[in-house]
């Protein structure tokens, strides 16, 4: 006999749970139900990061954005470029606010740019392209911060010909950083976008070009090009090893059916995803990388490329999947002039957005992004940093489908260790419905006390409305068991909680 430890293993935490409803994995069971997606709302006195003026650390980029929500305070590390190009002019930059819209630069006075020390430039080597950060409690309080990017320092000038380089830097303070490792070299072409842990596991994931799905029409024919982005990621106990190979966590297939144009015509995912793990699942924003033919030409044009974002959910940290295929889950804007290019601010096309980290408030939950406009070239981009928000955990709804009398959805089996309450995130109008049973393993039987008999009647709206059976809220322990939400008229179902 032979044992076999698939990716996707069985999953303990001593987390709450969130059964999300675009989650269709921990919500697996529907009937009479579709998902209805919801997308932010951009906030309207965007940029709430704006670039510097001339001779600033951020005149041309102030975007990429990672924040932290501590102790009452929001605090922003974001990636500076003073110009263009050079490596030794990409800095990451710190800002901080008291309600996460209204952001101030403080001057550190750590770093010296250009003569001049008085910046808001965190003490750490310069050449990050990308900067996402976290807070890692469980970390010795030296390494309680982490931070992952992408070192352009020995790249070719925007050339994909030397391997990219990920660099892991660590900090006590958020401020004051120490590279822990050499730089290690994933992939020939590898740019760095998120690092998050997940059941236990520290994950560095990013965008590959080339080397996960090479096509043979993708080498010389196409000018060299190295082959469409991926989603990919690394898994590590510990950030100082990790292996040699990467796991495909997300591919967007080739839309194109002419044989001359496989693998242009379509989307890619750019710079992977940012991703915010949940305890049990994983929610990530990523790229959506458009890129047309231009006339029947194969060969690569930046000046036709735009960004939009998307959205990705996973139950192992591993493997992403859209909820939704093909949803924009925020897209470029063509009326705000912010987002525009700064030395052409009548640019309508090639609108870069960049995917910046998701934060959850007690009611609402936050999403910062970069946005630019290439002006004509992809790669010349500058960025100013934008804010957008939902309901907290509202990415989309379980809803009725027209003209059914009644839906149902039940979730994956669960078995709890020791006692928890359970929450709902839902809409209930006057006139709707929803009821929540607990079933068996199966999914066959109601358990005793637990039955649509017993309670379980949610009356009223609510971001988490605790469920009553009887006089009892505790979940049962020590035995598998499922929930099932049933809802009527216009009942919109975001997400149940476990705690």
């Amino acid at each position: 006999m032979t044992a076999i430890v698939y990716a996707e293993e069985t999953l303990r935490t001593n987390e709450p749970v969130v059964l999300l409803a675009i989650d269709d994995r921990s919500l697996p069971w529907q009937r009479g139900v579709y998902l209805d997606m919801r997308p932010p709302v951009k906030h309207p006195d965007n940029p709430v990061l704006e670039r510097g003026r001339e001779g600033a650390c951020d005149f041309w980029r102030a975007g990429q954005p990672s924040v932290l929500h501590e102790d009452g305070r929001w605090r922003m590390w974001y990636v500076a470029r003073h110009q263009m190009y050079g490596h030794d002019q990409i800095h990451i930059a710190y800002a901080q606010s008291h309600d996460g819209v209204h952001w101030e630069k403080p001057e550190l006075g750590l770093r010296e740019l250009n003569g001049n020390s008085r910046n808001n430039l965190v003490d750490c080597a310069p050449g990050l392209n990308s900067c996402t950060v976290i807070r890692d409690p469980d970390a010795p309080p030296d390494r309680r911060y982490v931070m992952v990017g992408e070192d352009m320092t020995d790249w070719v000038e925007w050339g994909h010909r030397a391997p990219s380089i990920t660099r892991i830097d660590v900090s006590a303070d958020g401020l004051h950083w120490c590279k822990i490792t050499d730089s290690t070299s994933f992939a020939q072409v590898f740019e760095a976008a998120t690092v998050y842990k997940f059941n236990g596991r520290y994950h560095i994931g990013g965008h590959q070009i080339g080397d996960v799905m090479r096509l043979p029409m993708q080498t010389e024919p196409l000018g060299g090009y190295l082959g469409p982005r991926t989603f990919v990621i690394s898994r590590s106990p510990q950030l100082e090893r990790w292996p040699d190979e990467l796991v495909k966590g997300c591919f967007k297939p080739m839309c194109s059916s002419s044989p001359y144009r496989v693998g242009w015509d379509r989307e890619e995912l750019h710079v992977g995803a940012e991703v915010r793990p949940y305890g049990n699942v994983c929610v990530g924003v990523c790229g959506l990388w458009h890129h047309p033919i231009n006339d029947g030409d194969p060969v690569y044009d930046s000046k036709l490329v735009s960004v939009d974002l998307g959205l990705l959910v996973s139950n192992d940290g591993l493997h992403f999947r859209e909820p939704a295929p093909g949803y924009v889950f925020m897209g470029r804007d063509q009326e705000l002039s912010w987002d525009r290019d700064w030395r052409d601010n009548t640019s309508e096309d090639n609108l870069l957005l960049m995917q910046g980290n998701v934060l959850n408030t007690d009611d609402e939950t936050f999403f910062y992004y970069g946005a630019s406009s290439p002006g004509g070239n992809v790669f010349e981009v500058s960025h100013n940093t934008g804010l957008a928000r939902m309901p907290r955990d509202r990415f989309g709804c379980l809803r009725l489908i027209p003209g059914a009398p009644a839906g149902q959805c039940a979730s994956c089996a669960l078995t709890l260790d020791g006692a928890a309450v359970l929450s709902v995130n839902a809409d209930v109008p006057a006139g709707s419905r929803l009821q929540v049973s607990l079933l068996d393993e199966d999914g066959l039987d109601a358990l005793p006390g637990y039955g649509n008999d017993d309670g379980g009647h949610v009356m009223e709206s609510g971001l988490d409305t605790t469920v009553v059976w009887g006089e009892t809220t505790t979940l049962p322990t020590g035995r598998p068991f499922r929930i099932r939400a049933e809802v009527e008229g216009a009942t919109e179902l975001f997400a149940l909680y476990i705690r």
